[in-house]
This record gives structure tokens, C-alpha cells and sequence, in this order.
């Protein structure tokens, strides 16, 4: 019988460690780096990227894979592992500049007797193991985002064996830094943590695995649901960070000592915290034991700031004026507040954290780029001295517009809204500054903007073939806006003002079709759990709010301020669609690659991407949307998780994106999806996203759930039994579908409580059949500009 305070298995992950704090370092700081020039063809992929690794990843392997680390220098270990479901330990992150992040992990092993024993290591990054002090592994891959397997047979002695691991990783924006050790023998292995009660160490953990956070915080404050009671002796601390790309600066917090036994804990928080996305980092210490746990929240308005005015002009002062005083810190804000002269004192503090940002070519610096562009054709030689005014010259100046320009940095120009700000950017400043030479290039300003103009050509001709891979971003489309208004607004060439004004019209269209009561809703070809979980926080809703009303602006300003400040008027025909009062509306179209179906009511819309990579694997589209018009969270989806605990940072995670696409096919208000999901993909099951107190009524089976909002319903129907999770940070709002092979059904309806009757028992006697034909037929889609049909409510 082994020792030690838990049991490993053949199968199973060890993911009990003690880890290190992170020790980081900027990494190449001061490289020139180099200037390429690969061929893109605007063709945008979901997920893809370059084919060659950055230049700071070949240096830094060249420099940092082989090198020789001591042991001695480890960090102390204190903090205790939690890896939820997840059978991988991870410390991903996003950073906007290249640093080299190292940890430090030991763990105790007991072996029933002296020999070797295996394990597969895997690691995004580099990992070296040393036991008793002898370096028994070096797996140094560092391939950036791809977990990297070796097989290796462990030397133990028979009984106790100290593990030292070391882990690290260069980060490049978002980065995937893991470790994964899955035991291949049979002989069970003891596991226990140096100086660590496995008691108290369970204890702990099992409180944390079941704290489940309300995501809607409100009044400032976090409400913690735990189905464990809180242990006696536990203190509570907190990092909060934003999810955006705003100025957020970290913040720490002190919850203190928790009171034994509630299973219901509230945190405030600062009043001064905007509404927006957070991430709330949870550091648990009771005893000896610290362990960490990251929720997502989202601190909601005390009230809603509604669009009041009754006209577009009206509306544009409002979100302007609203961004003016409480937008989130990014440079958009700082252009409401000079267009409205409101200079106040975060003016400077706004401008030089963008001209620092943009100086050091962090990643998404080309989203303040443009904005910038924008304050200095209108607003040049306003309230900020002439000194400060130059160093905006001299940045816009030093940047790097493009690929074929010389750097060392972890800027993404590859997917299209990226690719766009870039170009919007060089087309722009080299029209500002005809005769200064560009450091990066060596060019001067009017042949920068000749270079641009080309690429803007075949990036608009791509998208007009081709439609938006990122079709209904929630996230996206506000990016892509920003390069669309400023060209509209800026570009001197007729050509490309046309072209930027005609794509914002096909947007704005197509927004308006899933625009449900004051809710950027629909199918979306990318998006991230954040926009899903809190919808009325998006900054899609907002321009809808702006474009039609009935709805709410919100502290998002990526670009909602340049649509605000321009003349554009939104399509007519556009308003009808996203305010439908009466009858029905059925719209299909295709977008990147996708065929989109939308059924819609005024009282919930229904829209799917029909058979879109099926089979494939996923990266963030969200290929099915349900949404009622009676609250923002009143919201259902399903799909296949990229990974086991939400709030993860894979692409697809566990609630965007699916790991294995599914077959999709919709008509009008029904829709089906199905999964075959292949042996090796890790998580054989599929789930829906299904929140119990954002409805009226629900009706729950076997195998089905009936809702009820206001005057709308819709059934959810599987082939598989549905088991509700009622524990952990899902519980109350998510069902899970065991099974590789399995089949949902959806259909949405409207109308009174007798129609709701009906409804409810006609889907109550549905069943799926796996072997079923599960084909439906949608109209043949030719064209990019959508199909609509209005059914009358009479009719």
C-alpha cells in the first residue's frame, strides 16, 4: 500500500503540487527584431495565424530552450494547486508585451518499491523535473499554444520522492502555459504535498471547487454561493482585473475573515468600479493552505443608463456625453470627451497612456492607433501644450504599421479586424504626414499611404467576397468599426470612404436583424464566455442602443465614440428589423464561410450557423443562439467545451467555441444540432447553457427542457438524458449530455398561456432518435446580402 495523502491511478492527472509566485521578466526588450513580408491573401480563418513563429519565440528558443537552470535557485513553493476538472495544472495569462514567465512546482511521490515508473508530460512551454535533486527530465518544446506530449519513465524509490519542477513559457499576448502528468502504470502511487495536511488541503479545496459567484454583480458587491459551508478559519483575498482592453489597473482587495459555516458569502467592492467585465482572482488561506480560484463577474450599472432621446442626433450626444464621464479608460473616451470640450483631468493621464502603449507596439495598440488618428485630424494643438502634441507626432511616427516594417514585439496582425486597424492606420497617418519619413519603414508618409490604400483594396474585395468570419462579433464588430468610421470620416480617397461607408450599412443591417430589446444577440462566427454571459455589457448592444434605441449605453468605447462623432446615419430599413413589434421575421444570408439562419419575434429570436466545418474542431464560433426579449440573461445556447472548468483561457473554452463542430441545420423557428465527437477528444459530452431564474417557468424531463418568458417559450429536446449541475461555479444553469454520439432539438414559439399548453405538450411527447435523419432544408444562399421575409401576425 502506498503512502502519502491521496492515491494516484493508472489514468489519472496529478495536478496536486505546491507552486512557486511567478517570476517574470521582459524579454527582448531592446531586440531591433526584423521585417518580413508573408503573403496574405485575406481570406480570414478562424483561429489561424502565421505560419512562422514570431522572431522573439526563435530567439528566445535559441537562448532559452537548452540553457542550464539550477535548482537551487528555485522560488518557494506555497501555494496549492486547483485545477478543478481540469486534468492540467495552468497558469495562462495574457500579457500585451513578450515576457518570460518562470514557476516552480514540488510534489512528494511514494512508490511501493524501487523502479521506474511512466507518465505522460505535456506543456505548453518548457518543463524540467528533478527528483531527490537529479534531473530525471527536459521537455522544452516551447511551441507557443500546443501542448506538447513526452513520454517518460520516472526512477522512484520505494517509498517517499521529492519532485522539483520547473515550468516556463515566453508569452505572446494570449498564451497557454501548462503542465499535464498523466500516470501510465498500474501500481498505484501515493501523492502528498511537502509540509501539507492532506486533510486541511481537501478541506479547503472542496469549499473552493463549490463556491459558485452570481455573475451579475450588483450594488458592488459579489455574492459567493458555496455548496460546501465556509470552514472555520478561512481568509479571503482578491485580485480584480479587467477583460477588456482598457487601462484597468489591478486591483487588490481584502475580504478578511469568513464566517464559518454560511454557505452564502458577499464581497464588496469599490465603489469606484466601473460596470464592465472582471475577473476576480480568489486567494483562499486557512492554516498553512493557500490556493487560488478565478471567477468571471460582471459588475452591472446601478441603473441602467437608457437611451432616452427620441432621434439619432439625440442619442449620439447621450452615449457620447455618458463615455465622457464614465467610459472605460481607452483612448475613444478621451475623443468624447475633446469632441464634447469636457477636458477634464483624466485628459492627460488618457493621452499618455495611449502614446505609451502605442510607443511600445503592445499587442492591440493598433485599436488606440486609429482613435489617435482621429483626435489629431480634429482636435491638433487643442488644450494639451505643444510639447505633448509633438510626442503624439513623433509616435505616430516610430510605429510599426505592418509586417514588412522592422520590430520585435507580439502585435497580431492576422485576423480581420486586426488587419484592418493596421491598414486604416498607415493609410491615415501617411495622409497626415505626406512629407515625414516613417521610422520603421523608411518611407515617407504619402508612399505609406499608397502602400496602405493597395492593402485596404484587397482586404475590403476579400470581405465583399467572402463576408466576416467573425460575423456578429460581440467583441468584433465594435473593432471593426473602429477602422470603418475612421475611414469614412478621414480618408481622403472617395474610393475608400464608398467602400468603408457601404460595409458599415451591411453591419448595421445585419446587426439589426438579431437585435433583441436593447441585446447584440444571434450566432456569432467569434465571441468569448464573457459576451455570452452578459450581453447588455457589450458594446454591440450599445450601438444598438444608439442606431435604435430601446436599450442601454454602457462604459465600452472601442469605437461606439467615432460612430457618435461621424455623420453616418444607419440603413432605414434597419430600425424595422431590430425593433419588431408584430409578427414574424425570417432571414438567412451568408457571412465567413458561414450560411446564418434567423427566425425572430418580438418576443425571442432563434438563429444558428448552418453546417459550418462540421466535424472539424472548433475555435470560438457560437453556432447556436437562443435569446428572449424579457431580460438580457434569458439566453440558451449549447455546444461541445474546448476544455472542462469555465473561465478558462483556451480558444474554444468551455462555454465559446466548441471543441468538435456539430452538424447544423435550421428552419425558420426549429433548428438541430448534432455531434459525433471522435475517441480522442478529451470530453465526451455535450451541455446547455440554460440560467433557471432568468425565466418564468421551466418544465424539466428526462430528456427535455420547456421555458417560458413573458409571451415567448422554447423547448431544448436530446437524444441523451439531461443531468443538471447543482454544484460548482455552473450550478442552476447548466445541463450536461453524456455521450459522443448525440442529437439536440430547438424550437421557439410565441403567444398566450393556451398556446404555451399546446406548445409544452406537443414537445413533452418529442423524441430523438439517433439513427434519425436529422436534415432539414433552409433557401439556397447565393449572396452575402441577407434574404428577409416578415410573416404577419394576422396572416
Amino acid at each position: 500500500m502506498s503512502q502519502g495523502d491521496w492515491q494516484l491511478k493508472q489514468g489519472e492527472a496529478l495536478t496536486r503540487f505546491l507552486f512557486s509566485a511567478a517570476k517574470e521578466e521582459r524579454f527582448a526588450e531592446f531586440y531591433t527584431g526584423e521585417a518580413i513580408d508573408p503573403e496574405i491573401d485575406y481570406h480570414f480563418r478562424n483561429g489561424s495565424g502565421p505560419k512562422a513563429e514570431a522572431f522573439c519565440r526563435r530567439v528566445f528558443r535559441q537562448t532559452h530552450a537548452r540553457r542550464a537552470v539550477d535548482p537551487a535557485q528555485a522560488l518557494p513553493c506555497r501555494g496549492v494547486t486547483f485545477s478543478g476538472e481540469n486534468d492540467s495544472v495552468s497558469f495562462s495569462d495574457f500579457r500585451h508585451l513578450p515576457f518570460h514567465l518562470q514557476r516552480w512546482l514540488t510534489v512528494d511521490l511514494f512508490a511501493p518499491y524501487t523502479g521506474e515508473f511512466s507518465f505522460r508530460v505535456g506543456t505548453c512551454g518548457g518543463v524540467r523535473i528533478w527528483i531527490e535533486g537529479t534531473e530525471t527530465l527536459c521537455h522544452t518544446p516551447f511551441t507557443r499554444n500546443t501542448l506538447q506530449h513526452v513520454e517518460v519513465r520516472l526512477p522512484l524509490n520505494a517509498g517517499k520522492n521529492s519532485l522539483l519542477i520547473h515550468l516556463d513559457e515566453l508569452f505572446e499576448r494570449d498564451t497557454l502555459f501548462a503542465l499535464q502528468m498523466v500516470y501510465l502504470d498500474d501500481a498505484p502511487l501515493g501523492v502528498a504535498l511537502p509540509g501539507m495536511s492532506g486533510d486541511a488541503v481537501d478541506c479547503l479545496s472542496e469549499f473552493a471547487g463549490g463556491l459558485r459567484p452570481e455573475l451579475a454583480a450588483i450594488d458592488h458587491s459579489v455574492r459567493l454561493h458555496g455548496s460546501v459551508p465556509v470552514p472555520a478559519g478561512v481568509v479571503l483575498r482578491g485580485e480584480l482585473r479587467g477583460m477588456g482592453n482598457d487601462n484597468f489597473t489591478p486591483r487588490t482587495l481584502d475580504f478578511g475573515a469568513l464566517n464559518a459555516g454560511e454557505t452564502t458569502i458577499a464581497l464588496p467592492l469599490p465603489a469606484d468600479i466601473g460596470e464592465a467585465h472582471y475577473q476576480l482572482r480568489l486567494m483562499l488561506q486557512r492554516g498553512e493552505v493557500t490556493l487560488t480560484r478565478h471567477v468571471g463577474i460582471n459588475v452591472m450599472p446601478d441603473a441602467p443608463v437608457l437611451a432616452r432621446a427620441t432621434t439619432l442626433a439625440g442619442r449620439k450626444q447621450e452615449a457620447l456625453r455618458y463615455i465622457a464621464a464614465q467610459g472605460m479608460d481607452r483612448t475613444c473616451r478621451l475623443l468624447a470627451m475633446m469632441h464634447l470640450h469636457e477636458y477634464g483631468p483624466q485628459c492627460e493621464t488618457l493621452l499618455n497612456s495611449t502614446l505609451k502603449r502605442i510607443s511600445a507596439r503592445e499587442d492591440c495598440s493598433d485599436f488606440s492607433l486609429v482613435p489617435l488618428l482621429w483626435i489629431w485630424r480634429y482636435h491638433h494643438g487643442e488644450h494639451f501644450p505643444p510639447a505633448l502634441w509633438r510626442r503624439v507626432k513623433s509616435t505616430l511616427l516610430g510605429y510599426r504599421y505592418w509586417l514588412d516594417e522592422q520590430g520585435c514585439d507580439v502585435m497580431w496582425f492576422w485576423s480581420e479586424n486586426h488587419a484592418l486597424c493596421f491598414h486604416t492606420a498607415q493609410y491615415l497617418a501617411g495622409q497626415f504626414f505626406p512629407d515625414e519619413q516613417f521610422i520603421a519603414s523608411g518611407h515617407l508618409g504619402r508612399e505609406q499611404q499608397a502602400i496602405a490604400e493597395a492593402r485596404l483594396v484587397k482586404w475590403f474585395d476579400a470581405i465583399d467576397v467572402h463576408g466576416f468570419v467573425e460575423w456578429n462579433s460581440a467583441p468584433y464588430y465594435p473593432v471593426d468599426y473602429i477602422g470603418l468610421f475612421a475611414l469614412y470620416q478621414l480618408a481622403e480617397s472617395q474610393v475608400i470612404r464608398t467602400r468603408a461607408g457601404q460595409l458599415i450599412d451591411r453591419l448595421m443591417l445585419l446587426s439589426s436583424l438579431h437585435y433583441q430589446n436593447g441585446v447584440a444577440a444571434g450566432t456569432m462566427g467569434r465571441v468569448y464566455e464573457k459576451e455570452l454571459l452578459a450581453g447588455r455589457l457589450t458594446e454591440l448592444s450599445a450601438y444598438g442602443a444608439v442606431a435604435w434605441g430601446g436599450g442601454s449605453y454602457n462604459r465600452k468605447c472601442a469605437s461606439l465614440p467615432l460612430f457618435c462623432a461621424s455623420d453616418y446615419v444607419p440603413p432605414t430599413e434597419s430600425e424595422k428589423y431590430a425593433t419588431l413589434c408584430e409578427g414574424e421575421l425570417a432571414a438567412w444570408y451568408t457571412c465567413g464561410g458561414g450560411n446564418i439562419c434567423l427566425w425572430k419575434a418580438p418576443g425571442v429570436s432563434l438563429s444558428s450557423c448552418v453546417d459550418h466545418h462540421t466535424g472539424e474542431p472548433g475555435h470560438q464560433q457560437h453556432l447556436l443562439d437562443l435569446q428572449f426579449a424579457s431580460r438580457p440573461d434569458a439566453k440558451i445556447w449549447i455546444n461541445h467545451p474546448g476544455e472542462a472548468e469555465p473561465g478558462g483561457e483556451k480558444r474554444p473554452s468551455f462555454w465559446a467555441g466548441n471543441g468538435v463542430m456539430p452538424h447544423v441545420m435550421q428552419q425558420e423557428n426549429g433548428a438541430v444540432m448534432r455531434w459525433h465527437i471522435a475517441d480522442e477528444e478529451a470530453l465526451p459530452w455535450t451541455h446547455l447553457h440554460l440560467s433557471i431564474q432568468a425565466f418564468d417557468r421551466v418544465i424539466a424531463s428526462t430528456h427535455a427542457r420547456i421555458v417560458r418568458a413573458g409571451q415567448a417559450f422554447a423547448a431544448v429536446i436530446c437524444s441523451a438524458p439531461l443531468h443538471t449541475i447543482d454544484h460548482g461555479l455552473t450550478a442552476g444553469t447548466e445541463c450536461r449530455a453524456a455521450g459522443r454520439d448525440v442529437a439536440w432539438y430547438v424550437e421557439a414559439g410565441y403567444g398566450d398561456d393556451v398556446a404555451f399548453a399546446a406548445f409544452s405538450a406537443r414537445m413533452g411527447a418529442m423524441r430523438i432518435e439517433k439513427n434519425h435523419d436529422l436534415a432539414a432544408t433552409f433557401p439556397a444562399l447565393h449572396s452575402t446580402a441577407p434574404h428577409i421575409i416578415f410573416k404577419d401576425v394576422n396572416a
